[in-house]
């Protein structure tokens, strides 16, 4: 495609191809006539006069396809974008009139138009946007079930399948999650958390414990399926390893899935400190008082792991106030500062009396310090 600077590019080119043949076409004609005055043409001749001739005419070729591509490209790019905002414009103003849209079969430029519709509305509008996609009979699931189709043909009808948000496709994205190209994985987790509803959910989710995506893809996927996650992480939580589970805590904090508060206490007391942190901030994070395992909390606070500590401190003041601001108060006297910190933000939330004592009274010069910078801060803020 044509960028900024693609003038002068192409006169470069078309210069020094032009060059390079010009050199050629007078090495050609001189060896021609030197051999026409000779009887007999030695063989090393005869082969060098060819390869002169095949070269020169492999750079011309060259020449004029690097200039034809790209005066074909940026002129299907304008084309392309013109069919785009015709097709838009048309597809928006039959939305908003109650009217019909141009009548299918519609070119790509309609279909991305559409897509592009579909992936900003939402409610009766996007079930409207919906109902054109399927008339328009994508080409995307037989993309997908295709023999020989190529990597990038099998992104591209993956990505497009995520964007329309068509239920009934679901059941030609799930065994990409398979797939042993971990690109097309991820992809296939993208479009399947766009595409699930209903029953639809669990289905991922069981595909999901078995694609063996790391941490991260698995949590892009629950969080893309926002309000429709809680089938599917309370299913990673329950038989899923480390990875699907730490997926699991973290989307249910994120997303407020209040309902699987109960499900991330065990989790407090797992013998894996990353995912005990992950309870502790999905806790934090829900509101969720820790009832029943306040002592799994208090021990934390001891970790010789700082972000367990951190993370501890957070979670202390959806404790009962008393047991909260005396472990706030000796969590004052911890090395980390940013656990320090924590601790005296804490004692904020609680009171601001329980702060300003600890700024006058607490033994730890550092902790009395932090409460006081806290309780600073507290004040300048309007």
């Amino acid at each position: 495609m044509w960028r900024k600077g693609e003038r002068l590019y192409a006169l470069l080119v078309f210069l020094v191809v032009a060059l390079e043949a010009y050199a050629l076409a007078v090495l050609v004609l001189a060896f021609s006539t030197q051999l026409f005055r000779l009887s007999g043409v030695p063989p090393a001749w005869n082969a060098l006069l060819q390869a002169l001739s095949l070269t020169g005419l492999a750079l011309l070729v060259l020449s004029a396809f690097v200039l034809v591509y790209h005066a074909y490209t940026a002129g299907k790019e304008a084309r392309d974008k013109e069919a785009y905002r015709r097709f838009l414009d048309r597809f928006t103003e039959a939305l908003f009139t109650g009217g019909d849209p141009p009548p299918p079969p519609w070119p790509p430029a309609a279909l991305e138009a559409l897509l592009h519709l579909r992936e900003t509305l939402k409610g009766e509008m996007g079930e409207r946007v919906a109902d054109w996609l399927r008339q328009a009979r994508p080409p995307w699931v037989p993309k997908l079930k295709m023999r020989w189709p190529g990597r990038y043909e099998r992104l591209e009808a993956l990505e497009a399948l995520g964007l329309a948000r068509l239920p009934e496709t679901l059941e030609a994205i799930l065994p990409y999650l398979h797939h042993p190209d971990p690109i097309l994985r991820l992809a296939a987790a993208r479009a399947g958390a766009r595409t699930a509803q209903g029953e639809g959910v669990l289905r991922l989710g069981e595909a999901l414990l078995s694609a063996g995506l790391p941490r991260g893809a698995l949590l892009e996927a629950l969080l893309l399926l926002e309000e429709r996650a809680e089938p599917a992480a309370a299913l990673l939580l329950e038989r899923g390893g480390k990875e699907e589970a730490w997926a699991a805590l973290e989307a249910i904090g994120r997303l407020r899935l209040h309902a699987l508060g109960e499900k991330v206490l065990p989790f407090l007391e797992a013998e894996d400190p990353e995912l005990q942190a992950a309870a502790m901030r999905a806790l934090h994070r829900l509101g969720y008082p820790p009832l029943g395992y306040e002592g799994a909390v208090l021990g934390l606070l001891r970790s010789g792991e700082e972000f367990l500590r951190l993370q501890a401190v957070r979670l202390l003041p959806l404790l009962p106030q008393a047991l909260a601001q005396r472990a706030l108060w000796e969590a004052l006297k911890d090395p980390s500062f940013y656990v320090r910190r924590a601790a005296a933000e804490a004692l904020r939330a609680l009171g601001g009396e329980a702060l300003e004592e600890a700024a006058k009274t607490h033994p730890d010069p550092y902790g009395r310090a932090m409460a006081a910078q806290v309780l600073r801060e507290g004040a300048w803020r309007p």
